[in-house]
């Protein structure tokens, strides 16, 4: 498997964040925050954390839940070469990170018909931040092993004399590839890539999670029938 080459659809963040209009600005917050009510978010856009999301009409916010993110899959769709990505409609995804525990709701109608809500709270994704470029790339278990530093590294590497990288592809935000988990042995993850599960989301640390990684598991023959009811939604960190 490590020379396995991995279609992936890349995504980064935007320069701003964006924060509860009514929460104070505190000291820690640069330049780059700023009020949700002071930047354009428009309806559907792809987006993660924060206390401004769309669902369609009727549909209520799932209780004891915390939006984390939505999909446009129409802007995702064009960069998958595996064909697995619906090529419309959205995820919305909702989350509890504490238990790992979360819903989704898959709109598959036009941005326009969703209806935007607001709930205003400090929890956890308190702060969003709207995706902006997206883009096809490749990634390999290669890239996950270094050589060790000294002789006490020098114990755990594998056969060809390389150390597991537990944290590597940890800044990456994507969709399919590699699973990233900071806890898991190379076994473990190796485990989960010769299964049925795809990644259908991971939002790193390069521009949206400070620390620590979201992502989201679901079966190939589930995604391929709109199906999100089963997905694993998983919050790690060291």
């Amino acid at each position: 498997m490590k020379n396995k080459i991995f279609e992936i659809i890349r995504f980064t963040a935007d320069a701003k964040r964006y924060y509860p209009a009514s929460m104070e600005k505190m000291s820690f917050m640069g330049n780059e925050y700023i009020k949700y009510t002071e930047i354009e978010i428009p309806l559907g856009k792809s987006r993660y954390g924060g206390t401004v999301f769309d669902l369609p009409k009727g549909v209520e916010p799932p209780e004891g839940l915390r939006f984390t993110a939505q999909l446009d899959l129409a802007e995702f769709s064009p960069f998958d070469k595996s064909g697995l990505l619906p090529k419309s409609g959205q995820p919305i995804i909702f989350s509890d990170i504490k238990n790992d525990t979360g819903k989704i709701i898959y709109a598959d109608i036009s941005n326009e018909e969703l209806v935007r809500h607001t709930i205003e709270h400090n929890d956890n994704f308190w702060d969003g931040v709207l995706i902006d470029k997206i883009f096809a790339e490749t990634e390999t278990f290669a890239e996950r092993f270094v050589e060790p530093e000294d002789e006490e590294d020098e114990e755990y590497t594998n056969e060809d004399g390389l150390m597991w990288v537990y944290f590597e592809g940890s800044e990456k935000s994507k969709i399919f590839g590699i699973y990233t988990n900071c806890q898991y042995y190379q076994d473990e993850i190796e485990e989960i890539m010769s299964s049925n599960k795809v990644v259908l989301l991971q939002v790193g640390e390069a521009g949206f999670n400070t620390e620590g990684v979201f992502s989201v598991l679901i079966d190939k023959n589930d995604l391929k029938n709109k199906a999100f009811d089963s997905c694993e939604l998983i919050w790690i960190q060291s």
